[in-house]
């Protein structure tokens, strides 16, 4: 039982706000988590390269735990993000001892650094998803995206999808509907 209630810290990515709205409140870091398995699953299907859908999974599933100790670290045009990194490796280092199973704890960790090196394909492509979903996220709320450009979108997130077209694709399109209705004119 013990365990159980241990396993249950991994929870709290339920707690975490992220920037990105939600009706009348913000995406917590969980349901953020959520959509990017629905859309990894939805692309999954639509690309070339052939991935191993759990590992993908598990990349989505796990990417973000580390905002339980380190919080959320959103993008923003108007503040440069320094010592993110740091900030979460120590938060990684305590969150995988706290654990129950050293194994899981272990594994949690593995899946954190391969997501953050994002060197392999399954990384580069939980990357793209990652990226893109903040984007689909925010398309109903069109008020979150003053003071955002076009050029600073693209500077921040284009570079995930260049091995993913169909990802780049949808990217694209988004950007010429977000443009085209004044999101970056606010």
């Amino acid at each position: 039982m013990e365990n159980i209630i241990k396993i249950k810290k991994l929870y709290a990515l339920k707690n975490i706000d992220r920037a990105n709205s939600v009706k009348n409140r913000k995406e917590s870091s969980a349901e953020h988590s959520w959509s990017c398995l629905i859309l990894a699953d939805y692309f999954l299907s639509k690309i070339k390269q052939k991935l191993d859908r759990v590992k993908v999974y598990e990349l989505l599933m796990y990417h973000d735990t580390v905002e339980i100790e380190a919080e959320d670290s959103p993008l923003n045009p108007e503040k440069e993000r320094t010592g993110q990194h740091e900030k979460e490796a120590v938060a990684m280092e305590k969150l995988s001892r706290e654990i129950p199973d050293p194994k899981f704890g272990k594994k949690i960790k593995e899946f954190f650094h391969e997501f953050e090196e994002n060197k392999t394909p399954e990384a580069k492509f939980a990357n793209a998803i990652d990226k893109l979903d903040a984007i689909i996220q925010e398309i109903d709320y069109k008020k979150d995206w003053k003071g955002w450009s076009e050029t600073f979108l693209r500077k921040e997130k284009e570079k995930y999808f260049e091995e993913f077209p169909e990802i780049k694709e949808a990217f694209d399109q988004i950007m010429a509907e977000m443009t085209k209705q004044g999101y970056f004119s606010q």
